[in-house]
């Protein structure tokens, strides 16, 4: 079977001369004899397995990948100007800086993928008559499409989406530090639990769209439509509170107790822990301004904490077992000693806490019922924290940020590490028999 012209423009190459391209470019990236760089622009590779392969610096101009199925592929740095994947599996692809100029993914799957520092800016597509010298006829805009584009825990560090249409899509957990998303059109996409600091969000749509438990610091929101944004456990600039640029949208509302008001629902607690559940009653401390707090020493197992602004308080040694603390704000609170075993620490916020010697195992044998529970702190937020001689046994860290923390003697075993970031973390002496890495970042055992 010999390659075919598309009465659309587009050529179909044969199975045989694929093969031929895929062979020829990796020679040339190896820089052996006969090796060429893959020319593949306006071909249709629609529905073909690509899966793992190499094409680096590819040109790939105007390819049509309709359904492709492009998992863990390598096209760093490749031409892809006016490329359409729209329900193109492209998870785990590497796309870090990528021409996508007018590029479109629409439906496509893109999770874990890296696009960090790629070009999805609107192009400029030429119109082209029918004499047989062609000349240009007229020029036309199109913007890059991510709509209803699955990208959760994707890489989008230093990316150019300015005026990108991303409505629906799933951006949650990204990493999308510095992104350019100027005029984007971004109404009703889920960013919950992405990074976004610095990020330009300036004349962007943000109508419906999820920012939940998203770091936002640094972000511009200059004439941007925030009617309906929920922003609610998402960390903001101070400033940008009470601001007018978030006019209309959800933003973190936390509530206030007196010393006394709290003083009083922990007094209460201790009671309803002690009896049982029989007197007293469970603490349910959600969404409560207890920044810089001295909680030190604290009877709190089993509270509801969650989303709590807890920043810069003071927990040491405070008993937290199987507390809820998912989408609290944590950073740079005082956890040494703390008994966190079995707690709930989803998406949670702990940039610079202090974990040393925190205890994140596992809760045996609660309730005599023979039934163990292990701390959860899938995606939550640990840069640069302090947990050196922690017990993290068996804890969930999934997705978790650990990039610059201190892991020094912390014990690891078994624990779950997948999809996590340790870059820059140090772990002189920690356990890690056992553990789980799959997809982990930056671990160096």
């Amino acid at each position: 079977m010999t390659s075919a012209a598309r009465p659309d423009g587009w050529k179909r190459p044969s199975l045989g001369e694929l093969n031929a391209v895929l062979l020829s470019h990796a020679r040339f990236l190896a820089r052996k004899p006969g090796g060429q760089r893959a020319l593949l622009a306006f071909h249709d590779l629609s529905d073909v397995d690509l899966s793992y392969h190499d094409l680096t610096d590819a040109d790939l101009t105007g390819v049509r990948m309709h359904r492709a199925f492009l998992p863990h592929i390598r096209l760093r740095g490749a031409t892809l100007f006016g490329a359409d994947f729209r329900l193109a599996n492209l998870n785990e692809a590497d796309m870090a800086k990528c021409d996508l100029r007018g590029a479109c993914f629409r439906g496509a799957e893109l999770n874990r993928a890296v696009l960090a520092e790629a070009d999805l800016r609107e192009a400029t597509l030429a119109i082209y008559d029918q004499l047989p010298s062609p000349l240009v006829e007229s020029f036309r805009l199109r913007r890059a499409d991510l709509t209803s584009a699955q990208a959760r825990g994707a890489d989008f560090t230093g990316a150019r989406l300015d005026t990108a249409f991303v409505m629906q899509a799933d951006f949650s957990d990204a990493v999308m530090r510095g992104i350019d998303l100027k005029g984007a059109d971004l109404r009703n996409a889920d960013l919950t639990g992405a990074v976004l600091e610095d990020a330009d969000l300036a004349d962007a749509k943000l109508n419906g769209a999820v920012f939940r438990a998203a770091v936002l610091t640094g972000a511009k929101f200059d004439r941007a439509d925030t009617e309906g944004a929920d922003m609610s456990d998402a960390i903001l600039d101070p400033a940008l509170l009470d601001s007018e640029q978030l006019t209309g949208a959800i933003r973190p509302d936390y509530a206030i107790k007196t010393e006394w008001d709290l003083a009083e629902a922990l007094r209460l607690h201790a009671l309803w822990i002690d009896s049982s559940g029989k007197r007293g009653e469970r603490a349910v401390l959600e969404k409560l301004d207890l920044r810089g707090r001295q909680l030190e020493g604290r009877v709190l197992p089993m509270a509801v904490l969650r989303s709590a602004n807890l920043a810069g308080a003071n927990l040491a040694r405070a008993s937290l077992a199987m507390a809820d603390l998912s989408m609290s704000d944590l950073r740079r609170a005082v956890l040494t000693g703390a008994d966190l075993r079995g707690a709930t620490l989803r998406r949670a916020h702990l940039n610079e806490a202090n974990l040393y010697g925190a205890k994140l195992g596992p809760l045996h044998n609660v309730g005599g019922r023979d039934v163990d529970y292990i701390s959860m702190l899938e995606h939550a937020k640990l840069t640069g924290a302090n947990l050196s001689s922690a017990d993290l046994r068996g804890a969930d860290l999934t997705g978790v940020d650990l990039s610059d923390a201190d892991l020094s003697d912390a014990d690891l075993r078994e624990a779950i590490l997948d999809d996590a970031n340790l870059t820059g973390a140090a772990l002189d002496d920690a356990q890690l028999d056992g553990v789980s890495t799959h997809r982990t970042k930056g671990l160096k055992i």
